[in-house]
């Protein structure tokens, strides 16, 4: 996205015209850049942090043949992104894989739900469809690459997945690669 894009967007979402959107993100730019140059950090809670960061000195091989040069640290900006920005881009463009759960059912259910958590922080949840035989199934869009433990929540109880050869984790739910 170029400065003119971003400026045409802030523009439709604030309700300004192209122009005073534009000036407002220049101003907003070089303030930031302003804030770099003093030495300072600039948060934006949610997003991320601008700061400036010195490299150390260091050493190389000279280009002219001539030994060893020393070459000084410098300042440069570095960009830092907060966990909700990180995490909101890390799942809008992660790859996704469709996970179907089965469960029997049995005499008497009434409702059956898959709970889990994948890799140890978002949850999952999905109600299960009732078949024709009383079994139950979901499928569920998930992000791959990752590891799932999950129970089935059946009539408000929690219980593994009782197909045979499931692996669980120390707490007793079941886990599935993704």
């Amino acid at each position: 996205m170029t400065r003119e894009e971003l400026a045409r967007e802030m523009a439709l979402r604030t309700g300004l015209s192209r122009r005073e959107a534009g000036a407002a993100l220049e101003a907003m730019l070089g303030i930031v850049e302003e804030a770099l140059c003093g030495g300072q950090s600039v948060f934006l809670r949610g997003f991320g942090c601008f700061e400036p960061r010195r490299g150390g000195r260091r050493r190389a091989r000279d280009p002219r043949g001539e030994g060893i040069i020393d070459i000084p640290g410098r300042a440069r900006p570095f960009f830092r992104p907060y966990d909700r920005l990180r995490e909101s881009v890390g799942a809008a463009l992660a790859e996704y894989v469709d996970v179907a759960f089965f469960h029997p059912g049995g005499p008497g259910v009434s409702r059956v739900s898959v709970s889990g958590v994948c890799d140890g922080r978002d949850v999952v949840e999905g109600p299960m469809r009732r078949l024709p035989d009383g079994s139950w199934v979901a499928e569920l869009r998930l992000p791959s690459g990752g590891c799932l433990a999950y129970m089935f929540d059946v009539d408000g109880m929690l219980v593994p997945d009782p197909a045979p050869g499931v692996p669980r984790d120390a707490s007793g739910r079941s886990v599935r690669s993704l």
